[in-house]
């Protein structure tokens, strides 16, 4: 017997004669006339094998199945599948910066020669137990760039085994940005670095430097700006990060354009967005004061392009929400210890393993249920706002490590789903506008 399914949502078009409806669960996606409106909202009793009808059911938005146990179902297969082995990897924990909001653990050490071999070592043990297609590597800290000796030498050796191995190999930084210096840009395009990210929250010196602090003392703004101008490179997708916060939310929008224009000078890709700054329980009383909630963050930016790439797009309607959901996903710090999520890389209590023993298919001698708990996160079957909310497909329910450590999250798209519709159908009407 069909049925709606509980993942439609439809929004009358401003200025048109027409409704835009959109499958959250399927992404699909289509226009209305009035007409079509008329018949869609009786197609369930039709007859299920009319054409009209076929088109309703290949988008979803007509089922005749238990959409949560398929979603599930798909949620469990995803884990255990892995085109990419996805490795974390921070040469480092410590950092230059004093970030007031920063939820890492920050210490000194550095990962040694020993420690290296082993990551590359635990790399192909893993490979052979669990084929993949790629590596893909995020060099983390810390700030990685403390240690770019060790990115280039470990790189290397990542770079040989995907050869020996048959697989491609990719890799990606998250960096304060202070040490990009045109020396280190070019090491990182030879080891294949294709993506950066890189944070700064505000457009001058008094917005910005006050949150991302430089211990010594200097201005991050300055710094990371000068680095920005003398980054001529290509190769390396620089994605500029925001958190977004009362102080600097109006600030966002200069931001933006000065670093746009910045960029094009320069001549680097770049994409620029905002990201909601949450208010852990770690934090201070000021920064708490400071976050925004998911409805105020929605209404502080100006237009889905604005917020996180996951979003602003034709559509991404993941099975799993992050790699720590995923078999090989694997986080590991500077003493080779393991991880299933970034957030928690340096916290000892949270590592289920290292390098130098950890086989999957064996027994485990460490502690599996800092694995465990990121899979029994896939589907949060036990969380009744989830289980009833409509953009659930997107989010699945929410980052994996802020749900066990009590800090469930949900996108801006729940509390302005029309707004969200209505930017899907300006994409598809660019689209169709710009078809040969």
């Amino acid at each position: 017997m069909l049925k709606y399914s509980r993942y439609n949502h439809m929004v009358k078009i401003p200025d048109e004669d027409a409704y835009a409806l959109l499958n959250f669960r399927t992404g699909a996606f289509a226009r209305l006339s009035p007409l079509q409106k008329d018949l869609f909202e009786v197609a369930a009793d039709l007859d299920e094998n009319s054409s009209k009808v076929k088109n309703f059911r290949r988008g979803g938005f007509l089922v005749s199945y238990d959409e949560l146990r398929h979603m599930r179902t798909q949620a469990y297969m995803a884990s255990g599948w892995g085109r990419v082995l996805g490795l974390t990897i921070c040469p480092t924990m410590a950092c230059n910066f004093a970030c007031p909001y920063c939820f890492e653990e920050q210490r000194g050490g550095r990962m040694s020669k020993e420690t290296e071999d082993a990551v590359v070592k635990f790399a192909d043990r893993f490979l052979v137990r669990l084929p993949c297609q790629d590596i893909g590597v995020s060099w983390f800290g810390g700030e990685p760039l403390l240690c770019p000796d060790i990115i280039e030498s470990l790189s290397e050796k990542l770079m040989a085994l995907a050869d020996k191995r048959n697989c491609g190999y990719h890799a990606r930084l998250i960096t304060n940005g202070w040490f990009l210096t045109p020396e280190i840009v070019a090491m990182l395009e030879r080891v294949n670095v294709i993506e950066m990210q890189i944070t700064l929250d505000g457009p001058t010196p008094e917005t910005n430097d006050h949150l991302r602090r430089e211990k010594n003392g200097g201005s991050s703004f300055a710094r990371i700006m000068e680095n920005l101008e003398n980054l001529h490179t290509k190769k390396i997708k620089v994605m500029l990060r925001c958190n977004l916060h009362r102080e600097n939310a109006e600030h966002f929008g200069a931001l933006k354009e000065k670093v746009n224009l910045l960029a094009k000078k320069a001549g680097f890709p770049v994409r620029v967005y905002s990201a909601m700054m949450d208010g852990y329980a770690g934090m201070s009383h000021e920064m708490q004061e400071a976050s925004f909630n998911t409805s105020e963050f929605r209404r502080m930016v100006e237009g889905w392009e604005d917020l996180p790439a996951h979003v602003d797009t034709d559509a991404y309607y993941p099975y799993t929400v992050c790699m720590a959901q995923n078999l090989t996903g694997i986080g590991i710090d500077e003493n080779g210890d393991l991880y299933k999520c970034w957030e928690a890389i340096g916290r000892g209590a949270k590592a289920f393993g290292n390098v130098r023993d950890f086989d999957i298919l064996q027994e485990p001698d460490g502690n599996p249920g800092a694995w465990d708990e990121y899979f029994e996160t896939l589907f949060p079957e036990n969380d009744k706002d989830c289980m009833e909310c409509k953009v659930f497909p997107i989010c699945k329910g929410g980052c994996p490590h802020k749900r066990l450590t009590g800090r469930r999250t949900c996108l801006p798209v729940k509390a302005d789903p029309d707004g969200y519709v209505l930017h899907r159908y300006r994409i598809w009407q660019e689209k169709r506008q710009n078809r040969p």
